[in-house]
């Protein structure tokens, strides 16, 4: 019988591969690999020529730590290796014949005489791969390292989508498409901290802790290290994780370098740009400059409402850093700036749920959302300053004592416009979807300014032999400004053509008929009441940090003894002034004025003088937040072998907070003071299997501080959001237990591979729910805690270069299970509740990265195709059962490459988003009704889920060049 075509495919790919595997195995080579005669490290780069009479042959050491001669012509050759910073070799023989591979393995010694040489490499080895895998391999704890290379040569410019790209992070994103916050092995942004230089820093946030880290530019960083558990001289609120951005430090010889680039956004390809002029912004409300007094209408200048459109300017940046040493390298010096102004848009549609539900004909049959009154379809138009700078002064008394003074400035400002257009549904059909009663447009200008800055002084001092101690003292702001929000609207009414309509049956339900309308007759277009509102805040930390150790040695062997303390007082300071500016009828009459322009439009406080006094007396967002943590521990790390040592201690936190806010004196939460102390234990051990082989294994106890809003209980309006927020007195800190577990080898300079589980326990989480005010109609965002939860799963990452090409790939796979309470509107029975068991908030299953990478460093070429895949995750929770909304999952395509152009200059081209992937919210629920008919919504993809939201960012281009001398 003869084979099939399948197998006769497979036959014939045996067949080629056992022929290659043969031609390779019996193919005249030499081969081998470079070494430093002292470390063992691989020198990547160092060159290898062979020659004789007839022939002369070089090549490189490749990313595999390997160098390889293919076809060498059979006879006798001298081989020699050359290195910046090395001697030259010896000449060796080497004797190529009949078909067998030569191997010549070759350690080189460093260049006495070339010291300078061998000092900057050790230098450069700070920023480098080789120096994040070592960090790696010696840390005490659980950690990822990113350096500046790596960061350098990928296809991102922002600190926060670097992060998207390591193994268990995901991330969102902001209005403008950039990644903002991280989320940590499924662990919400709240679980997670950030630090600069290993303190933690405030937030500019209104309303939350994290810290939006889309402010800080990539090239100020040295590198990034992803903290996965935490030992007891870390502070105890990062469940998740912790990211500490190490960054430059002044070099061991003069450094100058820096970029120059340029950009555009793709989403402009297809429409406009729209701008307004932010010098006419009144940068104070006018209950700040009159406490009390009644605003006029002269105080709400119309100038900066008015916009126009045109083509977006192209994107530019430029950085520079410089640093050297003096005074017999003592004193070290270095200064790092950056400035990022970029044009970007994004395309959004939303449609607005509210709190009623379609009836279940049983407990077991989720509820479905129905009653979507309104949708809106905006457009946003962005200008992004963005500005970043580090200094750093160190001082080397001696071997003993040093101190470094460092600060850092970063500022994100945004201009934006948003264009609004909201359509409130009727019960009539237009070209095969539902219609409208009334069209609302609105035009919203923002000046949106954050910043941060931090100043450390921190000292290392060694008194004797075996006792030394550290210390840290920081003073930290960040600041949020939102000057006069102004958002003007007019308003038409829509009504259907009677005269040429008709009922028709509805495909969807047959027992019931639709109007279905050829034209709609727009009104006429009349002014709505206009809004204006100042938002600012700052977020004050005053920090010390002191740790005491000592190295001594227990039954022989060797034993660190640790001890300290830190504290914090932080003060949130949080002002909210809103206005609406009523719109002006017309005379005698009932109608609002007829719309020409804006600086035509009229407005009168006359019938409402209420709303001249703005907001700021009552309203929640005017609040001042105070609080002081006392943290302390103890721990010892003992080497019980020169292959296994283990981390154990206890640290202990202490918080004291209190809150004053401008609700009303009769309402309850308008202040409160929260006292609590956790202990915390943990545990880190960490055996070498082999110098390249390690297993780690921990347990540690950290905890959930609430955010500075959540405990007010009073909506808060958000122009962004469409739910109002508003927090809850009752809410408790999160105490979480978490276990981890990793294997991880390091083969090669560049070649990785980490395997490793993790399991959490959570006591009160933290959640966000939509829940229904007083009145029952508007949903609110409220936290809540929901009992208890868990949180596990699995992650691996492996890294690998075949000569000059690699692959780099991580996976992490998380599952996080809750069980609460939820409503659900039951036929014949109303509103009762089951128990729903469903993820955290914010945790996907899957999330992957997938990394092409090729370097030749002969060339000196680098390239990476990226793709990056995060699965569906919860991003609100429902008080419904089953309706919680998700984010769809998302697939990103990014690209990189740079080419080295003589000693000191690289050109690069970076593309971001190339599959324009949208940003997508659904609801899981039977969406036939709202899919199809003559009674359809816009945008809805599946009869399976209903889409609540649907973004489109597109892609986004970069060219540059870096120099170096």
């Amino acid at each position: 019988m003869s084979p099939t075509p399948t197998k006769r495919l497979l036959l014939f790919c045996l067949t080629i591969v056992l022929v290659l595997t043969i031609s390779n195995a019996f193919s005249q080579s030499v081969k081998g690999k470079v070494t430093d005669a002292k470390t063992g490290e691989t020198l990547i780069g160092a060159t290898i020529i062979i020659d004789n009479a007839n022939t002369k042959l070089s090549t490189v050491v490749k990313l595999d730590g390997a160098y390889l001669f293919k076809n060498v012509p059979l006879g006798t050759y001298r081989l020699r290796v050359e290195f910046v910073g090395y001697k030259t070799t010896k000449e060796y023989q080497v004797e190529v014949k009949d078909a067998n591979a030569v191997v010549l393995n070759i350690a080189m010694a460093d260049n006495a005489t070339a010291l300078n040489e061998v000092a900057i490499t050790e230098h450069a080895s700070r920023e480098s791969d080789h120096a994040s895998r070592n960090d790696e391999k010696r840390a005490t704890n659980t950690m990822n390292v990113v350096s500046a290379n790596t960061i350098a040569v990928s296809p991102d410019v922002l600190v926060s989508n670097v992060l998207s790209r390591v193994s268990g992070i995901t991330i969102d994103r902001s209005n403008t498409g950039d990644a903002q916050h991280v989320i940590i092995r499924g662990m919400d942004k709240q679980y997670n901290t950030t630090l600069i230089n290993g303190v933690k820093i405030p937030s500019p946030d209104d309303k939350n802790r994290y810290i939006p880290l889309d402010i800080i530019p990539a090239d100020l960083v040295e590198r990034i290290e992803v903290s996965k558990t935490l030992t007891p001289d870390m502070e105890g609120d990062a469940s998740g994780g912790v990211v500490n951005l190490v960054m430059k430090s002044a070099p061991d010889h003069l450094r100058v370098e820096g970029n120059v680039g340029t950009g555009y956004s793709q989403i402009f390809f297809n429409r406009s740009y729209a701008s307004f002029n932010g010098s006419t912004v009144n940068s104070k409300a006018p209950g700040e400059i009159n406490p009390g007094a009644p605003a006029s209408i002269g105080q709400f200048p119309y100038q900066n409402l008015l916009t126009k459109t045109g083509n977006a300017p192209p994107n530019a940046n430029v950085s520079l850093t410089v640093g050297d040493r003096f005074l017999h390298n003592k004193l070290g010096v270095i200064f790092s700036g950056t400035y990022q102004n970029s044009y970007q848009g994004d395309n959004s549609f939303t449609v607005v749920q509210e709190n009623t539900v379609g009836p279940s004909p049983n407990i077991n049959t989720p509820n479905s959302e129905t009653a979507f009154q309104s949708s809106y379809n905006r457009q946003y138009s962005s200008q992004l300053s963005r500005l970043g700078t580090i200094a750093s002064v160190d001082y080397k008394f001696n071997d003993k004592n040093s101190i470094t003074l460092f600060g850092t400035y970063l500022q994100l400002n945004e201009y934006r416009v948003r264009q609004t257009q909201t359509s409130t549904y009727s019960g009539y059909s237009y070209q095969g979807f539902i219609a409208t009663n009334s069209m609302d447009n609105l035009t919203e200008t923002r000046t949106d300014l954050q910043s941060i800055y931090n100043v450390t002084l921190k000292g290392k001092h060694k008194i004797t032999k075996g006792f030394s101690l550290d210390w840290i003292l920081a003073n930290s702001e960040a600041s949020h400004k939102q000057p006069d929000i102004a958002q003007f609207k007019t308003t038409y009414q829509t009504s259907p053509d009677l005269a040429n309509g008709k009922n028709q049956p509805d495909p969807n339900n047959p027992n019931n008929s639709v109007f279905v309308t050829p034209d709609v007759i727009n009104g006429p277009v009349t002014v709505g009441n206009e809004s204006r509102i100042w938002t600012h805040n700052t977020d004050k930390d005053v920090s010390g940090y002191l740790n005491l150790h000592y190295d001594t040695k227990i039954f022989g062997r060797r034993a660190l003894f640790s001890a300290g303390g830190m504290f914090r007082h932080k003060t949130r300071d949080n002002f909210v002034d809103s206005y609406s500016l009523p719109n002006t009828f017309i005379p005698g009459t009932n109608n609002a004025e007829v719309y020409t322009s804006i600086p035509d439009a009229t407005f009168s406080f006359s019938q409402n003088p209420a709303n001249a006094l703005g907001s700021s007396a009552s309203d929640p967002g005017v609040y001042t937040f105070t609080e002081n943590v006392q943290g302390y521990y103890g721990m010892l790390q003992y080497f019980i072998s020169d292959r296994l040592d283990v981390l154990f201690g206890l640290r202990g936190e202490n918080t004291s907070q209190a809150y004053y806010s401008n609700l009303p004196v009769n309402l309850p939460g308008k202040s409160a003071t929260i006292n609590y102390v956790d202990h915390l234990p943990s545990i880190n051990a960490k055996y070498a299997l082999t110098d390249n082989q390690a297993i780690r294994a921990s347990y540690f106890m950290s905890i959930l501080r609430p955010a500075f809003a959540d405990f007010i209980p009073y909506p808060q309006v958000s122009p962004d959001d469409p739910n109002p927020s508003q927090g809850n007195p009752y809410l408790q800190h999160t105490v979480i237990d978490n276990y981890d577990l990793r294997y991880e080898f390091f083969p090669g300079v560049f070649d990785e591979f980490m395997a490793g589980g993790f399991y959490k326990h959570l006591t009160n989480p933290i959640e966000r729910m939509l829940v229904a005010g007083q009145s029952g109609a508007t949903l609110f965002n409220t936290p809540v805690n929901l009992g208890n939860a868990q949180n596990y799963g699995f992650e691996f990452v492996a890294k690998k270069f075949f000569g000059n090409v690699g692959v780099s790939a991580n996976y992490t796979y998380t599952k996080s299970q809750i069980t609460t309470p939820k409503s659900i509107d039951v036929v014949n029975v109303g509103v009762t509740t089951r128990d729903q068991t469903r993820p955290l908030q914010g945790q996907a299953a899957n999330i992957g990265n997938v990394s092409l990478l090729y370097k030749d460093q002969k060339h000196g070429i680098d390239a990476q195709l990226a793709v990056s895949y995060t699965g569906e995750r919860i991003a609100l929770v429902s008080k419904y059962y089953g309706l919680d909304t998700w984010e769809k999952p998302e697939t990103f395509l990014d690209f990189s490459a740079q080419k080295q152009i003589g000693k000191h200059f690289i050109v690069f081209a970076k593309a971001n988003n190339i599959l324009n992937t949208p940003y997508q919210l659904f609801i899981k629920q039977d969406n036939h009704n709202d899919y199809s008919g003559l009674l359809k919504y816009a945008h809805q993809e599946s009869p399976n889920y209903t889409t609540v939201q649907y973004d489109e960012y597109y892609a986004r281009y970069n060219l540059g060049m870096r120099f170096k001398f």
